[in-house]
């Protein structure tokens, strides 16, 4: 059979857009209901309270941080594993991890410091895992400082936070570079 160039141009241009439509939504539903579990693992504010009860906080100050959560588990996870690795009061790593951008991150570096070195106070290893912005790098900073160098827990902790960031030719100059 010969077609004419007229009727495949007319067959081609309605069956494109459908195509394209169709391949552009079939590409995009993975992502969507992986948005979907991921907030409804993420927006589980009775299991955040129940776990903040069970770690011995008060009922008034665990339905209060849950509520301001934007992922209440990572905050009652993070409770959970600063009391699990040093000898803080719960309010105090409530008070840390729910101030915190990664609470997640907040444990695991008490954790981490906990168990590789030392400790006279936990209270001050919190304290600095929440004041640093990256806790698990600073984590790293201070046992390998401390390794390293032979310096106790205390000094190590208060040389890396003081170290800081420095960016670098952040601003143009100029200045010939000869």
């Amino acid at each position: 059979m010969i077609y004419s160039s007229r009727t495949v141009q007319l067959f081609q241009w309605p069956v494109i857009p459908f195509v394209a439509g169709a391949l552009l939504s079939a590409s995009t539903l993975p992502f969507l209901a992986t948005a979907a579990q991921a907030q409804a693992t993420d927006q589980n504010y009775g299991a955040c309270a129940s776990e903040l009860l069970d770690a011995g906080v008060s009922a008034e100050a665990a339905a209060i941080a849950c509520a301001n959560a934007y992922r209440p588990t990572e905050v009652s996870g993070c409770v959970s594993g600063v009391l699990n690795a040093a000898d803080v009061t719960p309010t105090a790593a409530l008070s840390a991890c729910s101030r915190d951008r990664r609470p997640d991150e907040v444990a695991s570096c008490v954790a981490t410091i906990h168990g590789d070195l030392v400790v006279a106070d936990s209270q001050s290893v919190l304290d600095h895992c929440h004041r640093t912005i990256l806790p698990e790098r600073y984590a790293a900073c201070v046992t390998g400082i401390a390794d390293a160098v032979g310096s106790a827990t205390e000094d190590s902790l208060a040389t890396c936070i003081a170290a800081g960031y420095r960016p670098e030719n952040v601003a143009p100059t100029y200045i010939p570079m000869d």
